[in-house]
């Protein structure tokens, strides 16, 4: 319970701003799964860990739905626009951040990774608290080939030290705030430990859950679909919050 309690001290930045794109211009975050929206399962899950305060960051026209649907869940979430790429939401969603200590948790989440188990939320939380950034990866589980312009093997790559990055991605908050601070101007990744790397950070990893897969193609909803039937249901959704 202690563990459990201390989540509420970080703070949640939703990415929910994309354009879509391989879905076709469905927009993820409104799709609906066993009678839920996307947004609101990922919402769900962090309130079940405990996180009930942070910011939505969406798109303009979604600013009302998301604030109404906030509402009904009971969060005290901000929601504030994005921007055309992902890092510029970040930056938004870091901007519309409560004046808090240096040293409180920011959760950095793709919304799209809407079964994410409650319990994973909690152990990134943790880990970042500790070593002051942290994300949950998965090992390579195929051979790795790296390959030329023209398709030719140029090199196997050994799997063994490399892991496949998941979020959410927690940091303290002035570390990425002076993370994304020292790459203004250049060319930002869009993955946020990586922008941390690359300022200087240290970073830890911790196990990633093989059920938090990210809905990005019209071909993932068979699997979204049979993953939330096998288990990714959270529990405030069977005590029926």
């Amino acid at each position: 319970m202690e563990a459990e309690a201390r989540v509420t001290d970080a703070q949640a930045i939703i990415v929910a701003a994309g354009q879509s794109r391989r879905m076709g211009g469905t927009k993820k975050i409104w799709m609906s799964f066993d009678s839920r929206t996307v947004l609101e399962w990922t919402l769900m899950r962090f309130k079940e860990a405990g996180v009930l305060n942070g910011v939505v960051v969406t798109r303009d026209e979604d600013v009302r739905r998301v604030q109404d649907l906030l509402a009904a869940l009971h969060l005290a979430y901000a929601v504030t626009p994005g921007g055309e790429e992902r890092f510029l939401s970040v930056q938004a969603g870091l901007r519309a951040l409560p004046n808090v200590s240096p040293t409180t948790v920011v959760l950095v989440h793709d919304a799209a990774r809407f079964l994410v188990p409650a319990e994973l939320i909690r152990q990134v939380a943790e880990a970042a608290r500790h070593h002051g950034a942290a994300l949950p990866v998965l090992e390579v589980p195929d051979t790795v080939k790296r390959v030329d312009s023209e398709g030719w093997v140029a090199a196997t790559v050994p799997r063994n030290t490399l892991r496949l990055a998941q979020t959410p991605q927690g940091f303290h908050k002035a570390v990425i705030e002076a993370a994304y601070s020292r790459l203004l101007g250049q060319d930002v990744p869009t993955d946020d430990a990586e922008v941390v790397e690359r300022a200087g950070f240290p970073v830890m990893t911790i196990p990633g859950d093989p059920i938090n897969q990210k809905l990005t193609r019209p071909q993932d909803v068979v699997l979204m679909t049979a993953l939330l039937n096998q288990g990714g249901e959270p529990d405030a959704h069977r005590a029926g919050v």
